[in-house]
């Protein structure tokens, strides 16, 4: 029987391969952009149209920052985002 502890480290070691693959994809992809005269300065907008990125490129990203960022996710990040906004602030 797999322990629940387990199947987090595997969650954590998934999740960690799977944000390597996009931080690689968009760093080949943004040194295409350079390599084709872009201006390191003003970055493109990241729209169809103004990226770096090729549709199946742009397409694997969507795919892997969906399945990291459900439903599930944004819910528990918005209900701390509120949790802390109703705490009071400390000035020091």
């Amino acid at each position: 029987m797999t322990k629940p502890h387990d199947i987090r480290i595997e969650q954590d070691r998934r999740l960690g391969e799977l944000m390597a693959i996009l931080f690689e994809g968009f760093a080949n992809a943004r040194q295409r952009f350079l390599d084709a005269g872009g201006d390191p300065r003003h970055p493109p907008s990241g729209l169809k149209g103004d990226d770096y990125m090729t549709d199946a490129e742009r397409e694997e990203a969507l795919t892997i920052a969906r399945s990291l960022f459900n439903d599930e996710y944004i819910k528990s990040y918005l209900k701390n985002k509120r949790q802390n906004n109703l705490q009071p602030q400390i000035n020091a």
